[in-house]
């Protein structure tokens, strides 16, 4: 926890030298960001500040969100036509469960010794990645059903089961 508040004074500071005033709505979306455990997504984080600042309004999180995007300090993921916004600018692999939409981070060093491999065969230097992968989250497992079609994952290649 002490950490997290580090990270947010962190990007406090930054935000103020760039210039930017910190209003309490504005504290609010960051904060929600910072603490957050999950991808949430500009109506998720809305939802969760408005409980508090109820007269704030979907274009001033998606405004501030668009300036924690332009100055690095949120991630936007782009996922089954939403975006979700990530506070861990490391690149790292997400799993997305296809019944519950939900988007977990893989712990990129789980990831990092097979890229290299496998780049290292290819002489290709890569720069960057997103990686995404598709199934069923612990919870959505213990209820049994699937209701979600596999064949409907927003795949942009032919995938391979593992």
């Amino acid at each position: 926890m002490e950490n997290t508040k580090g990270f947010l004074e962190h990007l406090v500071e930054r935000l103020r030298t760039q210039g930017y005033r910190l209003t309490p709505q504005r504290m609010a979306i960051l904060s929600t960001i910072v603490y957050s455990h999950i991808h949430p997504t500009a109506e998720e984080i809305y939802q969760q500040v408005a409980a508090d600042f109820p007269m704030i309004s979907l274009a001033t999180v998606y405004k501030t969100l668009n300036v924690l995007k332009n100055l690095g300090i949120v991630a936007e993921l782009q996922m089954d036509g939403s975006s979700h916004y990530d506070r861990d600018l490391t690149p790292h692999p997400h799993l997305v469960c296809v019944q519950c939409h939900s988007i977990a981070d893989l712990p990129p060093e789980t990831m990092s010794k097979m890229s290299q491999e496998a780049l290292s065969t290819t002489g290709f230097r890569a720069l960057w990645y997103d990686i995404k992968i598709y199934g069923l989250c612990a919870q959505c497992q213990a209820q049994g059903e699937e209701t979600a079609d596999p064949l409907m994952a927003p795949c942009l290649f032919q995938s391979q089961t593992i």
